[in-house]
């Protein structure tokens, strides 16, 4: 997946992205990293087609992405959100099985072992019966995750996937994304733990008020200055035993032109 010079503003506001251009490797982990209002959640609302550049291109396998039907996309690539109130009342194979409607009529029925490799896969089997309102947040991420998988997609999109999880899930989920880019998943994913994102990636973009800074693997962006200027803080990296390189925020220094250069 590929943005060409891609722009975006919102209604009356100076928010949002502005000539993208990057890509997304296939079959790889990247993931969007950069300070609040950076347009991380810009960049995948336009990868899913959510909104529309004004300027550009985005394409997906050599094709712009205005030019798949909406069933087309839908068995090319699929997002899991953070939040979808819509669904309370259904039950958690009822909401995965929504992840086959690309593959079958409207109002076809979809059997219940169709669904069922994507709810062991998230870990969801035993709660195939429960309604979602009556889910943890981590349970109820793990469904929309599940949902998307059931999509079968060519890309994975995820917005802070890790909000809602414990430490437990947390490192579960980036597991199973690592498997899912090594079977061929191409996965890009907003995080703001930078030391996260830098541990999961194999490739990462650096946003700052709607421009890309900087494209590379974990190894080339480890650089405390770059850091620094980005996020407006002072950085240094230390090393950690069993972690290695470890990202901290200098404590006690305020952001000055000195020592974010």
């Amino acid at each position: 997946m590929e943005l060409q010079r891609v722009s975006y503003r919102y209604p009356g506001q100076t928010t949002g992205v502005a000539a993208l251009t990057g890509l997304f490797p296939a079959g790889k982990v990247t993931t969007i990293i950069g300070p609040n209002g950076a347009g991380k959640s810009t960049v995948l609302k336009l990868l899913s087609r959510q909104l529309t550049p004004q300027q550009g291109t985005i394409l997906l396998d050599h094709r712009s992405l205005g030019q798949f039907a909406a069933k087309q996309l839908a068995q090319r690539l699929a997002v899991v959100s953070q939040r979808h109130e819509l669904y309370d009342d259904m039950t958690v194979a009822a909401v995965v099985k929504l992840g086959r409607l690309p593959y079958h009529g409207l109002l076809a029925t979809v059997p219940d072992d169709e669904v069922a490799t994507y709810l062991a896969q998230t870990q969801l089997t035993d709660l195939a019966a429960e309604h979602l309102q009556n889910l943890s947040g981590g349970q109820q991420q793990r469904v929309w995750l599940a949902m998307a998988l059931a999509q079968e997609p060519q890309v994975l999109l995820l917005d802070e996937p890790t909000t809602y999880l414990d430490v437990h899930y947390q490192q579960a989920l980036m597991q199973q994304l690592r498997r899912l880019a090594a079977a061929g998943l191409t996965v890009v994913q907003v995080l703001h733990d930078i030391n996260q994102a830098f541990a999961v990636s194999d490739w990462l973009w650096l946003l700052r008020d709607g421009q890309l800074v900087a494209t590379g693997t974990p190894d080339q962006l480890r650089q405390a200055d770059l850091l620094a200027r980005t996020f407006q803080t002072p950085i240094e990296i230390v090393d950690v035993p069993r972690l290695g390189p470890y990202i901290v925020q200098v404590p006690g220094e305020e952001a000055t032109p000195d020592n974010l250069s």
